[in-house]
């Protein structure tokens, strides 16, 4: 049996949320993409296909539905729908710094419920826009919410596991951000507007797909239940796309044959709801859905699973060696009774990772190591390296291994990282039963081992808890440089010609000197990568991707990885992909399964650096650096300028080379930091290289670098002070 989706997104615990690395990085203002806001249905049961409508961005012409992992296949449907531009520009200046009109691009909402908030802000907000241009900027938005819709086709293998898939929308302007899109097991129903007299007569188990996206819209849905049986209802919406925390706040309400409410959950995975509930008496009960807030919206959409099901769920084991044949059982909530026992074809590619199982999704590590279990433990000490993998199945419970190394050693624990609640604390004994090191939660501790002798690998809760659900992997590995990277964007567009970057930061964790690699792999046939590196007194790099003039349409997902090397060797770390959202003005990052390069279209202008690609910065002086645009026939809009990848201490503002015009002047200046240490800066280090970036609408490139050096110069500004 396969699973669909690879990297772990959500955790699955009521305080989980999402594994997202949050990290304080400079994000680059970019030019607007193609991009899913929401799309109906959200999932689909395996062996059947589903007909989507996906809203979002920038979706005009779109002809390819790329779909993460295997056993799923996509197609999309020609759009004919384009947006008129002719009223953006007013758009733009009159609502682009406002939240609640922030952008279509970001917003899923109908014409109406656009129409209705220029009329709000106008009315209620004293918004100073004229009648004729609020008309206009209704327009405009209606128009983009007309474009934004296409209709997609999902085609599910009958042996797909329960699970994630990520789907992108490929464009002639590039390739989309990727949504979330389940896979199930059950009989699927799609919900309609209704009410408590009139509800939808349904069997349970069962998943109902719905949109509320009217305003007070609601749905009722009835069933038979028996006396003494434990039903869960099980609501996902937030789990699968951030955004909606921004107008969907689901509820849930359970009714009995009287009308009388018997139970209510607005928030149990944060904000999504679930209903764990033991039914009474035999007879017909109700389960409403509904906005806490009455708000509808095309973007809350929700996928509500039924029936006498697990939740809470992990895997047992948690962790299997690549490439394995694993025998797992599904362990949690409400799984009494139920067929558990599963096996999978486990991942060529090693790290924590998320597998299908009868029932969803579940988190799991991947060790290329071979993996002990508790249970399968023998006498003999294990050599390392090795994974260990068990569970604290009762309060007070202590699991021991003996192992036998020789050399230093890294030990690394993923317990919560795997869906446990536990509090792990994991300690190394020597031969004499003395503690030589230890940790605590999903920590990591080094020791040297001497060979010929045997030590112990200690394994407790904290707290003295256990439970079924209380899992743990330990993974004993050569001791090795160590380092963490992400990349953004997970969706890479280029032009023939022409060059764009990508971002990728590192956090450095331990033996891990001098300057770190970054390059690609798995490139598509036409495009090439400049290597960058990152040195020890900086944080991120700007990766630059190349598509030759000769490149033909393709996309592809591709690898971004860090090279670093140590005392105690070298490493290679593969950058998780992330895409950034706009969340109440706060830009939040979401880990993605893959990172994908697209070549697409053709460049409606070029620039190049018409200054010298070497600045010399000065505490107290600016640099100028121009930049020269030459526009095709066709385009006659404006292009912005910015610079990225400057030293700690300096900055540039973002220009606009107007129509009328092409040329523009930056000036990169001190920004009120501290400049010495760069000004003081070993010279011995390798050169930083600063990127000169273009942008409009959704075409962004790499107009040049630029070598950055100290100026030494004594200007007569610094001998008066």
């Amino acid at each position: 049996m396969r699973a669909c989706f690879r990297n772990h997104t959500h955790s699955g615990r009521p305080a989980g949320g999402l594994l997202i690395l949050l990290t304080a990085l400079a994000v680059p203002a970019g030019a607007q993409i193609p991009r899913i806001n929401t799309f109906f249905p959200i999932g689909g049961k395996a062996g059947s296909t589903v007909e989507l409508e996906i809203r979002g961005s920038s979706l005009d012409g779109a002809n390819k539905l790329l779909v993460s992992g295997s056993g799923v296949i996509g197609t999309v449907e020609p759009s004919g729908s384009k947006t008129d531009e002719q009223f953006r520009p007013i758009w733009q200046n009159k609502c682009g710094t406002c939240h609640e009109l922030r952008s279509p691009a970001n917003r899923s909402m109908s014409p109406q419920q656009w129409a209705a908030t220029v009329e709000r802000m106008v009315k209620v907000r004293q918004a100073p826009i004229s009648s004729a241009d609020a008309e206009k900027i209704t327009q405009y938005l209606s128009g983009a919410a007309k474009s934004g819709k296409l209709v997609a086709h999902v085609k599910i293998s009958p042996d797909a596991l329960p699970g994630l898939c990520e789907l992108r929308v490929v464009t002639p302007k590039g390739v989309s951000t990727a949504a979330l899109f389940e896979i199930g097991n059950l009989p699927e129903i799609d919900a309609v507007s209704n009410t408590r007299n009139t509800p939808m007569q349904i069997a349970l188990p069962c998943v109902v797909n719905g949109t509320l996206a009217g305003n007070a819209e609601r749905h009722y849905f009835r069933f038979q239940a028996k006396g003494g049986q434990r039903l869960v209802f099980n609501l996902k919406g937030f789990r699968y796309n951030l955004l909606t925390q921004l107008f969907f706040n689901p509820n849930l309400r359970l009714y009995d044959s009287s009308g009388k409410q018997i139970a209510e959950n607005h928030g149990y995975y944060e904000l999504d709801p679930l209903i764990d509930w033991t039914c009474p008496a035999d007879g017909p009960y109700t389960l409403e859905v509904r906005d806490l807030l009455g708000r509808g919206n095309p973007g809350n959409v929700y996928r509500l699973t039924m029936g006498s099901i697990p939740y809470d769920t992990v895997v047992y084991p948690p962790a299997a060696q690549t490439g394995a044949h694993a025998a797992l059982n599904v362990v949690g909530k409400n799984t009494a009774g139920m067929q558990t026992a599963y096996s999978v074809e486990v991942p060529a590619t090693s790290g924590l990772t998320q597998i299908g199982s009868p029932y969803g999704p579940q988190p799991f590590y991947v060790s290329p190591y071979a993996i002990v279990t508790k249970e399968a433990k023998t006498g003999s000490p294990t050599a390392l390296p090795a994974g260990f993998a068990g569970r604290l199945s009762h309060s007070g419970e202590a699991d021991s291994f003996s192992i036998q190394g020789n050399g230093t050693f890294e030990f690394e624990a993923y317990s919560t990282r795997v869906g446990s609640p536990g509090n792990l604390r994991v300690s190394l004994l020597n031969e004499a039963s003395k503690g030589m090191a230890g940790f605590g939660g999903d920590g990591r501790m080094t020791a040297k081992l001497e060979a010929g002798k045997t030590y112990t690998l200690k394994v407790e809760d904290g707290s003295g808890q256990g439970g079924p659900d209380h899992i743990y992997v330990v993974e004993a590995r050569p001791a090795h440089p160590d380092v963490e990277c992400v990349v953004r964007p997970a969706n890479i567009t280029l032009r023939p010609g022409l060059s764009t970057i990508v971002q990728v930061a590192l956090t450095r964790r331990e033996g891990v000197t001098g300057d770190v690699i970054v390059s690609a792999e798995g490139l598509p046939s036409g495009v090439i990568v400049s290597p960058n590196v990152i040195q020890p007194d900086r944080g991120e790099a700007f990766l630059v991707l190349t598509a030759l003039s000769t490149a033909k349409p393709i996309e592809k997902p591709i690898t971004i990885y860090a090279n670093a090397k140590g005392p105690l060797g070298e490493t290679k770390a593969i950058a998780q992909p992330q895409e950034l959202v706009n969340l109440n003005n706060n830009l939040t990052p979401i880990n993605r399964a893959e990172c994908v390069v697209a070549v697409r279209g053709q460049a409606d202008f070029t620039a190049d650096i018409a200054s010298s690609k070497t600045i010399k910065v000065h505490p107290r002086r600016g640099v100028e650096v121009k930049v020269h645009v030459t526009r095709s026939a066709a385009f006659k809009g404006p292009v912005n300028v910015r610079i990225t990848g400057l030293p700690s201490g300096w900055v540039a503002n973002q220009e606009t080379v107007q129509p009328n015009k092409d040329t523009v002047t930056l000036l990169v200046r001190p920004d009120g930091n501290n400049t010495q240490p760069f000004m003081k800066r070993d010279p011995n280090m390798s050169p930083i290289y600063a990127t000169v970036v273009v942008s409009a609408d959704e075409f962004e490139f790499v107009a040049g670098t630029l070598l950055v050096q100290a100026d030494p110069t004594v200007y007569p500004e610094d001998k008066n002070e």
